[in-house]
């Protein structure tokens, strides 16, 4: 399926979800949007009438006057920001926790407290693009990650799409969404061998990101990698940029390569992850690529979407902190990791 088409359908009210490549479900609800939007949009309008015409010719022409002359008189446009956060809570055995309520969320916006102003727990199928790094210098470790992506369709549902992107110098899609797990198995073990050495990270996770910003809905990109770049176009603070400023998409990174000279690139990872509201792993037996994908299978299919109002009233463009902590009714701190966003770039007045 084209990503035209995708864009397409994501007009229809019916629920799809995906995982891997560049699409991503068009008709889920649009819930991980951490620019503040317009909570309400109230518009007032004034209307002011000329006197009524007084003396013996008034009521000729009343009707006329109350018709013609009615004009507005001002229109004030009052915008209230909203902050809507996709929040993923999880126990200390990786699984999801359910039936918190709003009292249960503490929001800190630039260390500031914030009032949780509504909640609602959300299930639904997933959309996501599953981007493996797959290069002839590290043919042997990727050929494991690429197989460990089996473990991941353990947990689709028959609504969830799922596609898959390969990078080296250069992302290919070697498969588009579908919901056929045996297409996608066959796709995954008709992988041929790999020829370019170069591993260019920043430009594919750049163009996966920047090509599912056209369709709507909750996206999630998985992305395993050794965290290595060699010639990308796009530099790193152009990558971060990119992930501050989509919508919607949540990034999980697993690291496959880990040793002392890469720690540069372990940061790199994290970082993509902490920034839209992913997590990050470490993965390289079958047994821990089974248990990182079990958990991101609890993450992604489960999640609260919590607002707030920010206290903050300056439309400067600047970036805000956020922290968000599940705490019990007498305010203590639960053993519990909280998926979430860790900030949004406020709107401009020009926007």
């Amino acid at each position: 399926m084209s990503w035209l088409v995708r864009a397409i359908k994501a007009a229809c009210p019916v629920l799809a979800g995906s995982i891997l490549v560049f699409p991503a479900n068009a008709c889920l609800a649009q819930s991980n949007d951490y620019q503040p939007l317009p909570g309400a949009s109230v518009v007032i309008h004034s209307q002011q009438q000329k006197p009524a015409v007084q003396g013996s010719d008034a009521q000729g022409q009343t009707s006329e006057a109350n018709q013609q002359n009615t004009r507005p008189g001002y229109s004030m446009r009052l915008e209230v920001p909203l902050v809507t956060l996709d929040v993923s809570v999880l126990n200390p055995d990786g699984y999801f926790v359910n039936d918190l309520n709003k009292e249960n969320f503490r929001v800190l916006e630039d260390g500031v407290p914030q009032e949780v102003t509504s909640l609602a727990q959300s299930r639904a199928p997933v959309s996501a693009v599953l981007l493996v790094e797959y290069s002839a210098e590290t043919f042997g470790l990727q050929l494991g990650a690429l197989r460990s992506c089996f473990y991941f369709m353990r947990t689709l549902t028959p609504d969830d799409w799922t596609a898959v992107v390969l990078f080296d110098k250069r992302p290919r899609m070697v498969q588009d969404f579908t919901q056929d797990r045996t297409a996608l198995q066959n796709t995954l073990n008709t992988m041929a061998m790999p020829l370019s050495r170069e591993v260019n990270l920043f430009d594919a996770l750049y163009d996966t990101v920047d090509r599912l910003q056209s369709v709507e809905g909750r996206k999630y990109v998985i992305l395993l990698a050794s965290g290595v770049d060699t010639f990308s176009r796009r530099i790193l603070d152009e990558v971060y940029r990119k992930i501050q400023s989509a919508k919607g998409i949540a990034i999980y990174t697993i690291e496959t390569d880990r040793n002392s000279e890469h720690r540069q690139e372990t940061n790199q990872m994290r970082s993509f992850a902490q920034m839209s509201g992913g997590q990050f792993f470490f993965a390289t037996s079958p047994q821990e690529f089974a248990d990182v994908f079990r958990t991101i299978g609890q993450s992604i299919r489960n999640h609260y979407i919590l607002t707030y109002r920010p206290s903050h009233t300056a439309s400067d463009g600047a970036w805000h902190k956020i922290k968000v902590e599940v705490v019990t009714t007498s305010g203590h701190k639960k053993p519990y990791q909280v998926v979430a966003r860790d900030g949004y770039r406020a709107k401009t007045r020009a926007d």
